[in-house]
Order: structure tokens, then sequence, then C-alpha cells
């Protein structure tokens, strides 16, 4: 089983913290004992100088210290006493000791191998350092005895001090009191400090997890470390955009499953009336007139399925990315133009006039993809408006954008079916039933041409009656 990140950070300033106590507590006891031993060998050098200028200034003999002249030594290292705190030996030329502060069992004891005791006969400073029984230790200085240029002895001082050993045993119980005080108080910051540290990054890990399981509108606090921070940024940046995407891919599975059901739903009522009609026809005894009728039925629904069936390609086409558009440069005056020439005979048959007022400037675009815009704007309004009535085009310039609006005098929109005018097979009032109307594509067709220029188009009722859809595209100046 893995460990949390908290056990972790625990376990890793657990070790740091005891292995930094643990070496940081040698290194002092080290330098503690080494300063010990300074200042011990220091004293040791200042005593065992003393006694040989004792014994060098007590001493007239004939150059050598003999065993027989002790009693002048003792005396004079009796006198050097209340001086002297360590164990000093007066040593003869040949290393043996004549005089002992620690008492006559040493006296006759030879030294003279010893390191320390062989660079004193030879006139230098000697001093050695070991380790006694119990764990101390022993520091040795041998000064040598000078006279008349020659070395005739040699002062031999020695003491002990603690040693790490010897202080740990001493202390044990202390010690171990100690080292389970630092660690009580070690662990306790440990986890203070391993749960303000893993706090953000639990906190991401939760979030993750409620995200994966399918909650993409979590969110997670950004605190804690620089790092941890801009991680937990970078976490809500990510579900903002997989939230944002996720929302497009549920809008547009809901788009195609409406248009699915959208489209058989346009199909089955021509695909029914031409098999009434068929079957009726095949039953035979049809009088003439309804034969004739049946069969104009037939061709105005097939006519219906053959229009639907070109609106839907022209959607096709224009939103599934199938080639760019072939832009050039274009004059929205033009355009008005000629879907109005192209309209004439429909219009005339409805009896409604169409005028255009002002001017727009060169855009960018399909002039044949914009002609059917405003010829089915041009369509749309003149459908609503009665009989004798106008259709307005006004061109104007608006913020870097050319702007065409299609005016007519019909009795409007309602208002709620304007957020809905350009969805797909959606149809404005319940009187324009399919056999007067189109298929309920053409003003997504129009919203899809326009989006396709990165222009936008809105529907909205005028104040004195009628409504009013008014493009925008991107000018390019003329």
């Amino acid at each position: 089983m893995r460990s949390s990140i908290r056990t972790r950070l625990l376990a890793a300033f657990l070790a740091v913290a005891l292995t930094a106590a643990a070496g940081l507590s040698v290194y002092f006891l080290k330098e503690l004992e080494g300063f010990a031993l300074r200042k011990l060998e220091e004293r040791l050098d200042t005593e065992a100088t003393l006694v040989a200028e004792l014994v060098t200034e007590a001493y007239m003999g004939d150059g050598r210290l003999q065993a027989s002249e002790t009693d002048e030594l003792s005396t004079a290292l009796q006198t050097a006493g209340p001086e002297i705190s360590s164990r000093v030996r007066v040593l003869d030329a040949e290393g043996v000791a004549l005089v002992d502060s620690g008492g006559d069992d040493g006296i006759g004891v030879g030294y003279g191998k010893l390191a320390e005791v062989t660079a004193a006969l030879t006139g230098e400073y000697g001093a050695a350092t070991r380790i006694t029984d119990d764990n101390r230790v022993a520091l040795y200085v041998a000064e040598p005895i000078l006279h008349d240029d020659g070395v005739i002895g040699v002062s031999y001082a020695s003491s002990t001090t603690f040693s790490i050993i010897a202080l740990l045993q001493a202390y044990r119980t202390r010690l171990v009191i100690v080292i389970l005080l630092f660690v009580v108080v070690t662990f306790a910051l440990t986890e203070f400090l391993a749960r303000w540290l893993s706090a953000p990054l639990l906190e991401l890990s939760q979030g993750a997890q409620a995200f994966a399981a399918g909650d993409h509108s979590i969110r997670v606090t950004p605190m804690g470390s620089r790092e941890t921070r801009a991680v937990a940024e970078a976490f809500n940046a990510m579900s903002d955009e997989v939230e944002d995407i996720v929302r497009e891919l549920k809008e547009e599975e809901r788009r195609k499953t409406r248009f699915v059901s959208d489209v058989s739903h346009e199909l089955r009522t021509p695909l029914t009336a031409i098999r009434g009609a068929a079957e009726t026809l095949l039953d035979g005894d049809v009088p003439a007139d309804d034969e004739r009728r049946f069969l104009e039925t037939m061709v105005r629904e097939s006519d219906r399925l053959a229009r639907l069936a070109n609106d839907l390609l022209i959607l096709q086409r224009i939103e599934g990315a199938t080639g760019e558009l072939p832009l050039r440069r274009v004059r929205l005056r033009v355009i008005a133009d000629r879907a109005i020439e192209g309209l004439e005979a429909l219009l005339d048959e409805r009896g409604v006039t169409v005028s255009i007022e002002g001017d727009a400037p060169t855009v960018l675009g399909d002039s044949d993809r914009l002609q059917q815009v405003v010829a089915n704007l041009l369509d749309n309004a003149s459908r609503m408006t009665p009989r004798g009535g106008a259709v307005k085009v006004v061109l104007a310039e608006e913020d870097g954008h050319a702007v065409l609006s299609v005016l007519d005098e019909g009795p409007g929109i309602p208002e709620e079916a304007l957020t809905h005018l350009f969805d797909r097979f959606y149809r404005a009032q319940a009187s324009r039933d399919r056999s007067s109307g189109g298929a309920g594509l053409g003003l997504a067709i129009v919203q899809a041409i326009v989006q396709a220029h990165a222009g936008t188009i809105v529907a909205e009722n005028l104040p004195d009656g009628g409504s009013a859809f008014t493009l925008r595209l991107p000018s390019i100046g003329d």
C-alpha cells in the first residue's frame, strides 16, 4: 500500500531532524573534547615547565639526577605542590621516575620507551594522549630538565579528562530523557509542518479524484508554496477548459439529436402525403379530378423533399468545413440590388415594393452566399408585409463594420420567438404551416453564412410595428 505524501513528509522531516541533531551533537562533543584537551595540555605544560625550573634551581650536582637525591627533589616538588593539580613525575636521564607526586609506588618505574619521554630526553617537547581503562582521555606532557645546556632529566606531568564515551556513560539516563523529549518535540513540529505543507496537495488530490469521477465543476483554492499554487491554478484552468469542452460536446450532441429528430419529423409529413396519394390511386376508381389533385399533391410534396434536401446540403457545406469560402471584395449595395432584381417577379406577385437607403463599405466575402442571405431576408420580409406595403433595405457603417438591415411592415415577431428564429426547423408563426412556408431552414442558413463571414445577425421588433433583421460584417474600407 502506497503511503500518503503527509506520511512521507513526516518520515523525511524526522529523518533529517534526527540526523542533523545526531551529527551536530557528535560534532559539538568532539569540539568540546578537543577544547578540554587543549586547555589541559596547556595546564600540564605549564606545570611541567614549572617543576623543571624548580628542579633545575634546586639541583647543584654533577650533571646527573641521582636517586640518592630524591629527598631534595621531593622537597622541591612539595614546594611547587600548591601550584600543581596534576600528577607530576621527575625522571632521570634514563627515564626512570625519581619522584612521583602520586606516591612512592611510582618511584623507580621506567618511562624511557614512551614517545613523549623519548622526545623530552632529546631536548624536545613531548606530549601524548591515551584512553584509560575507564574510557577517559589521559594526556601526558614531558618537558626536558636542562642543566649547563644538557638534559639531565624529564619533568613528566599527566592528567585525565572526559571523553565522549565516558560522558555518554556518565549521563546515559539524562541523555535518554533528552533524546526522547527531542523526538517528541520534533515529531510534533514535523507533524504540524507535514500537515501544513501537504494540505494544498491533499486538496488537489481530492479535487482531481472528484474531477475524474465526473464532477467537472470542481475547483481548488490556490494556496501553499509557489509551486503548489501554480499547479492549483493550472488545474483550475484545465477544469475550466474541460468543462467548456464537455458543455460544447453536450450541446453539440443535443443539437445533433434534435436535428435528426427534426429532419425525421419534416420528412414524415411529405412522405405520408405522397404515400397516401399513391395508395389512393392504386385502389383505382378515382374520379379524374381527384386523380389530378392526388398527382399534384405528390408533385408538390416531392418538391418539398427536394427543397429540404437542398437546404440540408447547403447547411452541411457551410457548417461542415468542406472548403473555405472564395473571398473577394464585395459591396453590399451591389448585393442588395441583385437580390431585389432576382425577386422582382415574386415581389410583384405579392404586391410589395422594396427600396434601398444609404451605403456600406466594402467587405470580403462570397458574393453568391451573401446574395443568398439578402434574398432570404427579403423573401421573409415580403411574405410578412401586407399587400401594398413596403420593405426597406438600409445600408450603413458602424464601428468598422458594414451594416445591412431589412425592415418589414408585418405584424412583428412574438417575443418568445426572437431567441429561436435562427434555429433549424423553427417557425415563428403557427399559421405558417409546412404547405405555405419552407422547411424552417432559411434563417438557419442565413446565420451559418453570416457566421462563416465572421459576422453577426440579429432580429428585433420595430417600435412602430414590423420587424428588422440586421447583419454586421467586418469592413475593409474602400
